[in-house]
């Protein structure tokens, strides 16, 4: 009985989890549940490295990633993330292009290598950007 008061009072002091925006509510069930990281993040587009080609040609490789602004759910160090696609995945049957400069919010189940980078601050090279089933939705914020 004597620690209750404290455990009562920790509770109080230790912040809630934060409101999630209005599009998080928008999404089906199924979708929201997947997601383990939950992010406001800015949409951006830039040149990458420098690839070879092939037949003596080289070009600069387009990168697409965010820059996060704020986190609602799991552990993110990184300040940008990149992914490999600049189509959002389809939600009931709607996918939209992403525009550069415009919020996002983005909800990622990324694989054990992915939150390892994603957690720490590491350079992730565009090969390495979440892809495919790690990303589970992009809904622009108004």
């Amino acid at each position: 009985m004597n620690h209750l008061f404290p455990m009562v009072l920790l509770l109080m002091l230790v912040p809630q989890s934060q409101k999630l925006p209005d599009a998080f509510n928008q999404l089906p069930e199924e979708v929201r549940e997947k997601a383990t990281v939950i992010f406001k993040g800015t949409y951006r587009e830039g040149r990458g490295p420098n690839v070879y080609i092939g037949g003596g040609t080289t070009a600069w490789r387009m990168e697409s990633y965010f820059n996060v602004k704020k986190v609602y759910r799991g552990k993110v160090g990184a300040k940008t993330i990149l992914i490999n696609s600049r189509v959002s995945p389809k939600i009931n049957d709607v996918s939209v292009n992403l525009e550069v400069g415009r919020d996002y919010l983005v909800l990622l189940r990324p694989n054990e290598k992915s939150m390892k980078v994603i957690r720490s601050r590491e350079y992730i090279p565009v090969r390495d950007g979440l892809e495919g089933e790690e990303i589970i939705a992009i809904v622009e914020l108004k």
